[in-house]
């Protein structure tokens, strides 16, 4: 069987995934018939089995937020996008995920705005049918950088992409719900008191929590 090939692209919290998860060793102790790549938008840098890659790609917004996806992923992307398209439909599987901040939702409006980046970017792989997407929801924030009412915005935006019908070549893996306190729970849908690291403002969820995501997030990238 020949082994598919994926591009993870994401920012730090998807850095500490791969690396404090081991996820690339993971796939290989299952035996996973699968090649993964990753770019960190952050630093500008393509991860392969070959090395480093520093690649000089301009996203839009210079950020992974829903909005930035849905400007490359859509047929009047900028010229400026092209390369970044390129790049990620030349793997069979494209796996995108917007950082913590993007849980930080202040308004119902801006709820629903977010919900239409994704379906916009839905509807770009419906006409892409022999690529995979998947759909990496944005992880929680501690309380302080972040407010019980957007908070929940957060928590309705990972369930509703969990539980929406995108396509049938888009799948979503809901890192939110991995990360968050249940609703039934002292500070809900805040990055669970375990993951937290020592810095009360820093949301990026610690080794611990990317130890136990990762096995999970490996079973779905396979």
């Amino acid at each position: 069987m020949l082994a598919k090939t994926a591009l993870f692209i994401h920012r730090s919290v998807g850095r500490n995934l791969l690396h404090d998860g081991r996820v690339r060793e993971l796939l290989k102790a299952a035996k996973a018939p699968l090649i993964l790549d990753d770019y960190d938008q952050n630093i500008d840098v393509l991860t392969t089995e070959s090395g480093r890659t520093k690649l000089g790609l301009n996203f839009p917004g210079g950020d992974t937020r829903p909005q930035d996806y849905a400007a490359i992923f859509s047929a009047q992307r900028a010229e400026s996008s092209a390369p970044i398209l390129e790049l990620a439909l030349s793997y069979d599987r494209i796996v995108i995920k917007s950082c913590y901040p993007n849980s930080h939702i202040t308004s119902d409006e801006q709820l629903e705005a977010v919900k239409g980046h994704y379906q916009s970017i839905a509807r770009f792989f419906a006409d892409h049918a022999t690529k995979q997407l998947i759909i990496v929801t944005s992880p929680p924030l501690v309380p302080l950088k972040t407010n019980p009412a957007a908070a929940r915005r957060a928590r309705i935006l990972a369930t509703w992409l969990a539980d929406s019908k995108l396509g049938q070549n888009v799948s979503v893996f809901n890192l939110f719900d991995q990360l968050a306190a249940p609703e039934s729970e002292p500070g809900a849908n805040l990055l669970r008191r375990p993951y937290r690291r020592w810095l009360p403002l820093d949301s990026h969820p610690n080794a611990r929590a990317s130890r136990e995501v990762a096995p999970r997030f490996v079973k779905r990238l396979g």
